[in-house]
């Protein structure tokens, strides 16, 4: 466990500044006591043999007293001082770990002056004047005990060298009163070294408790943080997904609304209602909703985390182009310039999801723009590229710039404008960008246009880029006499697609359930393309479905569409990975209408 206080190596661990704090307290006190004792050894045995080397353990001894005394008294001074100091604040004095060892050091050479006196005092004195030399050290023996519980090794050391040295001399001596005392020192020496192990593993477990303690207050004052700000997040993420689903609420009931009057009018059918631009109107809030929902889902499965990147090595410049490519007509009719100055780069990233990020960068820079270019540029680094979308549009205010990435936000659409976007676009791009790790960043000034760019890592130059284009598919007006088999168990779907597909000139058969489809293929009817919900009556899968049909045909081959209002989930992925063309209800006709031209064709190519 780490020292308490600690703050670099230099200075001492926080049971050594304790305990030397305990000791530079008691210094006075013992100083005294120590002086006393010296003193009166001093006084009890001048009379003697001893002499001069008497006279000059007792010089030196005061010496190394004083200069004992001195630096404890300098030290608290310094600690009264140092809060008027010009320390930094929050840095206490401590003492660093060299001073430490000095004034243990000096311990240890006062105790070594104590066991020198038995062997200045050789010659034995009178019994009283032994007694008090005898009495002199076993206290301070028994001082240190007291002292310096929190240095075991210091301790060992000091009682070793006052009391070693006069059991020696006795012993030397070979006196028999002597000899009981040294049984007797001998004794106390081994209990005050008993007594000073006990109350320094006390003390290391007390300081360690401390620290534990401390450690636990630590953690639970983190952990309050944490949960603060846990609680902080979860009620800004429930204010957030309020407003999301408010606004949500708002952009489907609007279509809803719309849909419900729209109808009502074909019903009435008054005789100066234009059917067609009633059924135009009704068609655009179809795929208004369709909009919002894809987009619902999608936020919905990136915030779950149920979207897994595809990693793979592609062209950038290639992935570029198909991106632009449908938004070129749409620049054309405002008047922009679309430039792509991408050069031939190979990164490595999802490409579908990346797809989706550039798509809806450049439909808002379209969006938002009435003159003059939308350039998508790119600047390779050493092992990444940033990939720049930049317009000339009419920019976004600084005030703005921190909410473009929330939903349902939008610059510029305060009543919600659905011909305008639903404020989703730029959200789903900022959660496909932390996916990815793209690190989308923007700069914009208002009335001078804004700029998205994105970090990618670039592929190792051995790896080939995968090419995945696709032309472009064929559409037609009508489809005269062509077979379609539809597999619905909904029967105002079933009616709908039917219907559709008539008045593009199909031959179209119905079926609710795989038997009575497998019946329709028996009875004559040799289908050019399957429509199949995947989720039929009684638990029944439609991707079965295709399998058995073509088996009755004889066509492995036979081109099949799995449509189903189950987005993102494990039976659509399954579809995908057999390799069947799979759309999400509401099926746009538009999507159909490619879908058959290229299964009439046998040119269509399924995405897994």
């Amino acid at each position: 466990m780490p020292p308490r206080s600690k703050p670099h190596g230099a200075e001492a661990t926080a049971l050594e500044i304790e305990q030397i704090e305990h000791l530079i307290r008691t210094t006075p006190v013992a100083w005294l006591l120590s002086m006393l004792g010296a003193l009166i050894c001093y006084v009890q045995f001048m009379e003697t043999q001893a002499g001069h080397s008497l006279d000059w353990w007792f010089g030196a001894f005061c010496a190394v007293s004083l200069a004992r005394l001195v630096a404890a008294l300098f030290h608290v001074f310094s600690r009264l001082v140092a809060p008027l100091s010009l320390l930094p604040r929050g840095r206490p004095m401590s003492p660093s770990r060299a001073w430490v060892r000095g004034w243990l050091a000096s311990t240890l050479v006062h105790a070594a002056q104590w066991g020198m006196l038995p062997f200045v005092l050789l010659s034995p004195g009178t019994a009283q004047a032994e007694s008090i030399l005898h009495m002199t050290l076993v206290a301070i023996a028994m001082g240190g005990s007291v002292r310096l519980p929190g240095f075991p090794r210091v301790l060992v050391a000091h009682v070793l060298l006052v009391l070693g040295p006069l059991i020696l001399r006795d012993l030397l001596l070979a006196d028999t009163y002597l000899a009981l005392m040294v049984l007797l020192v001998f004794l106390i020496g081994v209990y005050a070294l008993a007594s000073g192990r006990n109350q320094s593993r006390v003390l290391r477990e007390l300081q360690t408790q401390r620290e534990r303690n401390e450690e636990l207050i630590t953690e639970l004052q983190h952990e309050n943080q944490r949960s603060e700000a846990a609680r902080n997040a979860a009620e800004q993420a429930s204010a957030a997904r309020t407003r999301f689903f408010a606004a949500a609420n708002h952009d489907l009931r609007q279509p809803l609304h719309a849909m419900g009057l729209l109808s009502q009018t074909l019903i009435d059918r008054p005789k100066e209602v234009d059917v067609d631009e009633v059924a135009r109107h009704i068609g655009e809030c179809v795929d208004g909703m369709a909009l919002v929902i894809d987009d619902l889902l999608e936020i919905t499965r990136l915030d779950v985390g149920n979207l897994a990147p595809q990693w793979s090595v592609f062209s950038l410049q290639e992935l570029v182009r198909e991106c632009s490519r449908p938004y070129e007509p749409l620049a054309r009719v405002k008047g922009l310039q679309m430039v792509n100055d991408v050069p031939a780069l190979v990164v490595r990233t999802d490409r579908a999801l990346l797809s989706r990020v550039l798509s809806n960068l450049l439909f808002n820079a379209i969006r938002y723009t009435t003159q003059g270019h939308v350039r998508v540029h790119a600047v390779a680094g050493e092992h990444s590229v940033q990939v720049r979308v930049e317009d000339t549009g009419i920019g976004i205010a600084s005030g703005d710039l921190p909410r473009i990435f929330d939903e349902f936000y939008q610059v510029g659409n305060p009543a919600r404008d659905r011909r305008l976007g639903l404020g989703l676009g730029l959200a789903t791009v900022q959660r496909l960008s932390d996916l990815l790790g793209l690190g989308v960043s923007v700069e914009s000034e208002l009335g001078r246009g804004s700029t998205f760019s994105l970090m990618l890592p670039l592929a190792p130059a051995s790896t080939p880029p995968i090419t995945t284009s696709h032309p472009l598919p064929v559409t037609e007006s009508s489809f005269p006499a062509r077979r379609v088999l539809v597999v619905e168990d909904d029967a105002d779907s079933r009616a709908a697609l039917v219907g559709l597909l008539r008045s593009w000139g199909c031959d179209v058969q119905s079926a609710t359930n795989a038997p009575s489809s497998l019946q329709i293929v028996r009875d004559g009817f040799r289908a050019e393309a399957l429509v199949v919900d995947l989720r039929l009556a009684d638990g029944a899968s439609g991707i079965d479905a295709v399998h058995e049909l073509r088996q009755a045909l004889d066509d492995e081959m036979l081109p099949a569409l799995i449509v189903t209002g189950d987005a993102g989930s494990d039976q659509l992925e399954s579809a995908r990975d057999f390799g069947l063309a799979a759309m999400v209800k509401p099926v746009r006709a538009v999507r159909l209408r490619a879908f058959l031209a290229h299964a009439f064709a046998r040119a269509f190519q399924p995405q897994a």
